[in-house]
Parts: C-alpha cells; structure tokens; sequence
C-alpha cells in the first residue's frame, strides 16, 4: 500500500516560505482552488510555487451549493480555475457545517439526500472533464447523505485523532487540524494518502484522452456515412 504524507491549505495559511516546505518531506499539497464562485486569493501563487518546485499537488472547493445546478456551476467555476494547472491529486469536493448554516440563512433546509444529490452533482461534472474526483467528508456528514457516494468515488476522510488509522476506508485521510510544518507560520492540516495518485491520474488521463478521440473518430464517420448518402440521394 502506497502512504504519502501532506498537507492541505487555503488563503488563511498566508504567505508560504515553499524552499521550507519542500525541505520538510510534505509530499503532496491539496489546495483550496476556490469556493461558491469565487477563487481563493492563494491559489495561483500557491500553484505556481507547487509548479516551481515540483511538489505534487490536487485541489479541492469549498461549496455553497443550494442545489445540484448551483454545484454543476460552482464545478464548472472550478474547472474554469485549475485548467492551467498540472494536477497529480484529486479535485475534491468540500461541503461542511458552513454550507449546510449558508443553506438555511437562505431559506434552504438541506434533507440528507439533497446534500447527497448536491455532491454527486460537482463530482460528475469534474470527473466528465477527465479529472479524478473526490469528496471530502467527515463520519457526521457520511451519515447526512455521503455514504451512496463512497462506493462510487474516493473519500478524503477528517478525523482528528491521534488513532494509528482512521477506522474508515478512504483514499486520504486528514488526521490533524494542527500541524506545524517549516516554512508556515500557522497550523496546517496534516493528510495522509494511501493510493498512488499521481500514477493513477495519468492513466485516466490517457484512458480519457483515448475516450475523447474514440468519439471524434466516431463523429467523422458519422459525418463520412452523411455525406456519402447525400451523394447518393443526388443520383436516385
């Protein structure tokens, strides 16, 4: 089994000493890329320094959706900000207590199947542009409407402790809220990862490449058997 250790940022960690970083071991970085429809103020230059040095890194957003058209716009804002970007993490998807409270100043009491629907909802969206999606979820909210999604996508799993192993099957786990790593100056969460992601986007990334050609062979011969019946609709 693969074990790789991270971290997982946004904005709030402020400036970053990336040289410090590197040096510390950290072996991949999730970044918030963004959340609702706006981009987090870090992202570039967190994706940039990431680039710079070569530190793996995926990205995650944080959503106030309502509804699933409201997730599908959020993920397509998403996909808009990381098109850039080399990505050899997940694209997760991030809905908390703070989206839920969001819901309900708005008139909005989310049913567990709605926040379900809501997730499936990003996660689809991201996963038809051929990137790896993943959701970000917590025991409380796999109880609230996640558990149909941890059969279908991966899970990067909160659960502070200071457990050997977070009792739950999970691609990541984020096992601290309260981290110290060289070369940021507040408290970072700490991630591990049990499965190869970097060897395993790149094969999706050609097994999708290989999809999306397939389908354009497919419309050209589609238009190819078109234009040969028209020709011969011209000699009847």
């Amino acid at each position: 089994m693969t074990v790789k250790f991270g971290i997982d940022i946004s904005y709030h960690q402020g400036t970053i000493d990336w040289e410090q970083v590197k040096k510390s071991g950290i072996q991949f970085v999730i970044m918030r890329a963004g959340y609702a429809n706006t981009i987090d103020a870090k992202f570039t230059e967190y994706a940039r320094n990431c680039t710079r040095l070569d530190i793996p890194f995926g990205v995650y957003w944080f959503s106030y959706a309502l509804n699933e058209e409201m997730a599908r716009k959020e993920a397509r804002t998403c996909l808009g900000t990381i098109a850039p970007w080399k990505l050899s993490y997940p694209v997760c998807f991030d809905f908390e207590y703070a989206s839920v409270d969001y819901a309900k100043k708005n008139g909005v009491n989310l049913t567990s199947e709605q926040i379900g629907n809501i997730a499936k909802a990003f996660l689809e969206e991201i996963e038809k542009s051929g990137y790896y999606a993943m959701n970000y979820t917590n025991h409380d909210f796999i109880l609230k409407g996640f558990a149909k999604l941890t059969s279908r996508f991966d899970t990067w799993y909160a659960r502070w402790t200071d457990q050997p192993s977070p009792g739950f099957d999970c691609g990541i786990w984020q096992y601290s809220s309260t981290g110290k790593i060289p070369g940021i100056s507040t408290q970072v969460d700490l991630d591990v990862a049990y499965k190869d992601y970097p060897s395993i986007i790149i094969s999706k990334k050609e097994d999708y490449k290989e999809e999306q050609e397939n389908k354009e062979n497919i419309k050209k011969l589609i238009q190819n058997i078109r234009a040969n019946l028209n020709e011969l609709e011209k000699l009847i």
